[in-house]
């Protein structure tokens, strides 16, 4: 069964718009188009508001009778009205006139500017560029799965076990909503897409590491990598933190310091690792273990976290011999947010530090003491 795309079709030239909801395609790149025509910006923004879109096909410029396209104040208002779209939900917009693209109109990956070509064809051309993009496609597979997670979710678990929740605390309100988007964003998160039965993923990429941009624009957190102010110095904090909570009525949490270890670019070390090696297959195998066990790349052991590249910041390890506490305003003033690791990963590097400096050192027992343990046959 072919899937089915929701694109909003918008100009204020009745005409115009006939001939757009007839000429345009009903299939795309596989994918079932339903178009749905507007004749006013007005009544666009209200549909944007309570309808869900893949995507915006709309005229810039509105009611501009006795002026001629492409020409200020209607150049003006074409950016206003595709700014106020862009500030409704996220959906990606496609503009499209008969005149130039006015000034101060900014095209991205997902805003793009047409030229009203006969038959459509510069329309379609930017249609193809941000379906590329997949963000269109995974928008819907989103927001169906969202549906399906919450409908299988209310009817499944909360209807049937409701009054059990009830007398253990859970009220309707702000505590089920919790349970409701907790689940969904477990569900969406670590469950394989791939897979047709329901099972959590096993392998991931680097960027799945990290949350960016963080969720809390005040409070710091264990695990959080911060940049220090016109460098390229990474670190990432290790209070937990409960320490760095700010308490209702305060301006700064209880810690006065924040632990911090020092980031370092990876790529001289696992070079290091697989030089020893002769083999393609061998030094694959070098850079895997360096990779998924960090510690094996130096010593002394468990020295290492390893922090795959996002954005700015290379291939990376947290050395766990350069630690330093930073006095909480300095952190404030010379650092700046970057990203923050993600559970369980941020859990995983606590685990790791604690077991390095946790380390208790024994000397070895003499082994040919203990020869009577050996099978003598």
């Amino acid at each position: 069964m072919t899937s089915a795309l929701d694109i909003l079709l918008m100009d204020d030239d009745p005409e115009v718009l006939d001939q757009l909801k007839d000429s345009l395609p009903k299939e795309f790149r596989g994918y079932a188009i339903r178009w749905d025509p507007c004749g006013s910006f007005e009544d666009a923004l209200q549909r944007i508001q309570t309808r869900r879109y893949d995507l915006v096909v709309t005229d810039v410029y509105r009611d501009q009778k006795n002026q001629k396209k492409g020409t200020d104040p209607g150049a003006a208002k074409g950016v206003i009205n595709v700014e106020a779209i862009r500030g409704k939900r996220f959906c990606p917009v496609i503009a499209f006139s008969d005149g130039s693209m006015p000034e101060g109109f900014k095209v991205g990956p997902f805003t793009r500017f047409a030229d009203k070509s006969p038959g459509n064809q510069q329309i379609l051309e930017q249609m193809g560029l941000i379906f590329d993009t997949g963000i269109p496609q995974v928008a819907s597979k989103l927001h169906n799965e969202l549906d399906g997670v919450g409908c299988s979710y209310m009817w499944e678990f909360l209807e049937s076990n409701w009054e059990t929740l009830r007398q253990n605390g859970v009220q309707i309100g702000t505590v089920s909503e919790r349970l409701i988007r907790r689940r969904a964003a477990i569900q969406l998160g670590r469950i394989d897409p791939s897979k047709s039965e329901t099972c959590e993923v096993q392998h991931i990429e680097g960027v799945e590491f990290y949350i960016f941009p963080k969720l809390s624009q005040v409070e710091y957190r264990l695990g959080e990598i911060i940049r220090k102010k016109g460098a390229e110095e990474y670190r990432v904090i290790l209070t937990p933190h409960c320490h760095l909570t700010i308490q209702t009525g305060e301006v700064a949490p209880r810690a006065d310091y924040v632990l911090t270890v020092r980031t370092i670019p990876a790529a001289q070390l696992i070079a290091d690792k697989t030089a020893k090696k002769k083999t393609l297959e061998q030094k694959k195998d070098a850079l895997r273990r360096c990779i998924k066990s960090s510690p094996e790349v130096g010593r002394p052991e468990a020295r290492y976290w390893f922090l795959p590249r996002f954005l700015g910041m290379s291939d990376s390890y947290c050395d766990f011999m350069r630690i330093e506490s930073l006095v909480y305003q300095t952190v404030a003033t010379d650092y700046e947010p970057f990203a923050v690791l993600d559970s369980p990963f941020a859990e995983a590097l606590q685990a790791c530090f604690t077991k390095f400096y946790g380390a208790v050192g024994l000397p070895n027992l003499r082994s040919e003491g203990f020869t009577y343990l050996v099978p003598q046959s």
